[in-house]
């Protein structure tokens, strides 16, 4: 079985504090209502609720990406489900009580458990699920030699990846690229392969990802492989360090680069982040990330429940840590309602303007939550 990498986050913690008060903000929309799947308000049926967190705890001690921490999850199942804690209630109740009790333990910013769905209504499980905002809420030059696209996530589906490598050409000229990731949820690697060839003049790691050698060896790489991924193992541990690979088709390996962050920002849209900010090719403007660090994707429980389930971790080369909790530090700390107006006059536009501008682009979602459930 091959685990998707790193999918959607499903918790931010550890919100920046705003530098400077909100003035003439785009306004927010409320995010999209995500129907539940068939069968969430049926009540579990006798001794369904007590397999489910039985099962949940042998997969955490053999996949989760940190034994202890798995061990620690399973005893407290094992010890509720003995008393009772899951015999009753519907199966969307099952999966909530099941997902509090694991981050009461600990918290993590991927882990919980979920109904699992139709393929139809994943988007056919390749792309967004029903009702979420399009993949790329907008791609265009905002101003004259200022690139600007905004994204919900990195699912990798054609149509995406196809989009993106316009949008990259089209502006390979621009003085200055800004990348907005206030509403982006994560998802996997192959937008980023498009975009890291524009923007580093030389071969450069960026970071690194980590699973242990065991999970590896039943599931195999989360990753794939190629150019961009240079793998290296030993009896604990796969270490896969992702690369940036230049082409020789674009000036914006000198355009400015800026990240627009905020507590939603999460999962790969934090590995992204980090790639930039770890080799000083981009400046962050917002606050700190979501906190949702370990990569990994949903492991069956039975026919209608999964656990999407942390395998491994990614880390800053230089440093070793990864943001697990905490989040990508912004360089530049505002209110994020505010960042696109920030980076717009560092591109060099007067203020004025930057606000006019920043009217014409309305995020599909808020760009900051107060608080974040565990799901």
């Amino acid at each position: 079985m091959r685990l998707p990498l790193l999918l959607l986050a499903t918790a931010a913690v550890a919100a920046g504090v705003p530098a400077q008060q909100p003035a003439e903000p785009a306004p927010q929309t409320a995010p999209a209502t995500r129907p539940l799947p068939p069968g969430a308000n049926e009540p579990l049926t006798e001794g369904e609720g007590r397999a489910v967190a039985d099962k949940l705890a042998a997969e955490l001690e053999l996949n989760f990406v940190y034994p202890e921490q798995a061990r620690r999850y399973s005893a407290m199942l094992r010890s509720n489900l003995a008393a009772g804690r899951y015999d009753h209630g519907n199966r969307i109740e099952l999966a909530r009580r099941l997902t509090d009790d694991l981050q009461a333990v600990q918290k993590d910013g991927h882990l919980h458990v979920e109904l699992r769905e139709p393929e139809r209504q994943r988007g056919g499980g390749g792309g967004p699920r029903d009702g979420s905002p399009p993949l790329i809420q907008s791609a265009r030059e905002i101003a004259p030699g200022i690139a600007y696209i905004r994204f919900t996530a990195f699912m990798g589906t054609d149509e995406e990846v196809a989009a993106v490598r316009k949008f990259m050409a089209d502006n390979q000229h621009a003085k200055s690229i800004i990348f907005d990731l206030r509403n982006h949820h994560g998802g996997g690697l192959p937008e980023m392969d498009v975009i890291f060839p524009y923007l580093f003049a030389e071969k450069t790691p960026l970071v690194t990802l980590e699973m242990p050698r065991s999970t590896f060896d039943r599931h195999g790489s989360p990753f794939g492989d190629g150019p961009t991924l240079e793998m290296a193992k030993d009896d604990r541990f796969v270490r896969t360090t992702h690369v940036a690979i230049p082409n020789d088709r674009s000036s914006l390996r000198d355009a400015e680069v800026y990240l627009l962050v905020s507590n939603v920002t999460g999962s790969a849209a934090e590995h992204f982040s980090l790639a930039f900010k770890s080799t000083g090719r981009g400046t962050l403007i917002g606050e700190a990330t979501a906190g949702a660090n370990h990569f990994g994707g949903p492991t069956p429980l039975n026919d209608n429940f999964a656990v999407w389930m942390p395998v491994g971790r990614t880390f800053d080369i230089k440093t070793g840590k990864d943001w697990e909790g905490t989040g990508v530090a912004p360089d530049i700390e505002v209110d994020p309602k505010l960042a696109l107006v920030t980076a717009l006059e560092k591109a060099g536009l007067s203020r004025e303007e930057a606000v006019r501008l920043d009217a014409t682009e309305v995020p599909a979602e808020p760009v900051h939550r107060d608080r974040l459930r565990s799901r």
